[in-house]
């Protein structure tokens, strides 16, 4: 587990961990693990928890797989924030235990963690959700250095829910690799899920303490059925996605808001597909498109940057090359400061957060019975597929009407609207994907390869404009501007490329999505 800074320079560290849990009766010892491979020691201990869960009080952060603690004892005292990042991995945020001059007590979580889960929380309070009591055998494998392979754990916990007071016993294993253990990963997990087994130890349904006292007061959204269902269970993974980049981007996580903003991107995409099909107010779209527009300028410098970085290398000139790219850093590096201060007001702002309440409302709304909407109740899964078609005419003509461009200035224009097109297309086939997933995953390949295409042009139009702003830029050095002047005509050279292909390309991707509604 690396341990790194997080967030700005304040008190918040994050660590990976890799964990899997797993259910036990008080009547089941823990098999003999010095097997496993590796493991030269196990040392042994006891140690005393408690922790204090908080969350809103719909559950908000439980139904994102988020869990904010304060824990006393063991190790690690102090507030805990844990993110899903993977199978069997969760990044897990630290912020020490404080005083009221640091802002927060025993009572109250930090304003730093809450600030993080601002768009989950949809700006609501926290509350105090459950107590947990843990005694906790340890047993730390190690390697024949020293190193911590794995720390397994038995836990009895007591725990009393805050909702009715009702307390809860169990036992429980959990398994974490530990920083000797990283190398061989999952292996080692399988491992000692293997020794468990034979003791007839096997992997709990609950995915965390907290799931297992607090999971059954959940909202459940009842089974997806028909055309609205498709939507609706792909607007929760979605909207999902969207929320965890919510607080990447908080935290100025890599590729943070590139995954915010494709999140968003295939929820207003989705909506303006199936707007017509499943009776949806356009409102939410106006507003999704806000939010991109507000995320955008801050990823496409973050793209742009590392794009013309590498170009660099294509100046055949060292001084050249080292005087330009000194002058690509002191452009980007001021414009991304401010284009991230941006972004973050726009997720701080009432605007935002009635945005994803709104969201909210309409997968509340696609959850009810289609019968009490009749439009929706006589609507087909197969008809959206029709929807389809009817946007694939629409790329098609976009496509055709690059060839009549009469200048670049226009071409450029022509291709980006073929590339919204296109994204939109594409993320509409990914709605009706448990309707034909074969056909559909097909069509998604083709359709990879067409987005790269557009993807690289629009990408290319973008740097030759950041360029033009470099050079008329004043008191620079002539090297940097002829490396610049470079650097442009590689890029006119790689738009132009692009744009000779993309009928070509364009005629393969709608030839795998035509089987769709053919």
């Amino acid at each position: 587990m690396s341990t790194q800074q997080s967030g700005g320079g304040s008190a918040i560290h994050a660590t990976e961990e890799s964990e899997r849990k797993y259910t036990a009766t008080p009547d089941q010892p823990l098999p003999d693990l010095s097997g496993v491979a590796r493991v030269a020691s196990i040392d042994v201990d006891t140690v005393e928890l408690s922790a204090q869960y908080y969350d809103t009080s719909d559950l908000r952060l439980l139904r994102s797989k988020i869990t904010l603690r304060r824990r006393e004892g063991g190790d690690d005292a102090g507030w805990h924030l844990k993110l899903p990042a993977g199978l069997d991995t969760r990044t897990e945020l630290h912020f020490p235990l404080g005083t009221s001059g640091n802002g927060h007590g025993p009572d109250r979580p930090p304003a730093e963690l809450l600030g993080l889960l601002r768009g989950i929380r949809r700006n609501r309070p926290v509350a105090l959700a459950a107590l947990l009591s843990t005694t906790r055998n340890r047993r730390r494998l190690r390697d024949s250095e020293g190193a911590l392979l794995a720390e397994v754990v038995v836990d009895d916990v007591t725990a009393v829910r805050g909702p009715d007071d009702i307390e809860l016993q169990w036992r429980e294993v959990e398994v974490e690799l530990g920083d000797g253990g990283t190398a061989s990963g999952s292996e080692l997990l399988d491992a000692v899920e293997a020794q468990l087994a034979t003791a007839g130890i096997t992997r709990s349904p609950s995915p965390s303490k907290l799931h297992r006292v607090l999971g059954d007061l959940m909202p459940v959204l009842p089974e997806a059925t028909g055309a609205a269902g498709y939507l609706r269970d792909y607007l929760v993974k979605e909207l999902h996605l969207l929320e965890l980049a919510d607080v990447a981007v908080r935290r100025q996580a890599p590729e943070s808001i590139h995954s915010m903003r494709k999140a968003a991107r295939r929820i207003r995409s989705a909506l303006q597909t199936y707007a017509d099909d499943v009776e949806l107010d356009d409102t939410l779209v106006d507003e999704l498109r806000w939010l991109g527009r507000r995320l955008s300028p801050a990823r496409d410098l973050e793209v742009q940057w590392e794009r013309l970085t590498d170009r660099v290398a294509d100046i055949p000139i060292e001084s050249q090359r080292e005087a330009t790219k000194a002058r690509i850093d002191e452009y980007f590096s001021a414009k991304s400061d401010a284009a991230r201060i941006e972004s973050i007001e726009a997720l701080d702002s009432e605007r935002y957060v009635e945005l994803l309440a709104g969201i909210d409302a309409l997968i509340d709304q696609l959850s009810v019975a289609p019968s009490k909407h009749r439009k929706r109740a006589g609507l087909r899964p197969e008809k959206l597929v029709q929807s389809i078609g009817s946007v694939a005419k629409k790329v098609s003509k976009r496509v055709a009407r690059v060839g009549d461009a009469e200048d670049p200035v226009e071409r450029d224009e022509r291709m980006h609207r073929a590339r919204k097109g296109a994204k939109r297309m594409r993320y509409a086939i990914e709605v009706i994907a448990p309707l034909h997933p074969g056909r559909t995953d097909r069509a998604l390949g083709r359709f990879d390869s067409f987005q790269d295409l557009l993807g690289e042009f629009q990408d290319s139009v973008v740097a030759r404009e950041h360029l033009v702003d470099m050079v008329s830029e004043q008191h620079h050095a002539a090297e940097s501007s002829f490396g610049l002047g470079i650097l442009y005509r590689l890029e006119s050279e790689i738009g132009a490329q692009q744009a000779a292909h993309l009928e070509r390309a364009w005629r393969k991707a709608l030839r795998a999505a035509r089987k769709l509604w053919d």
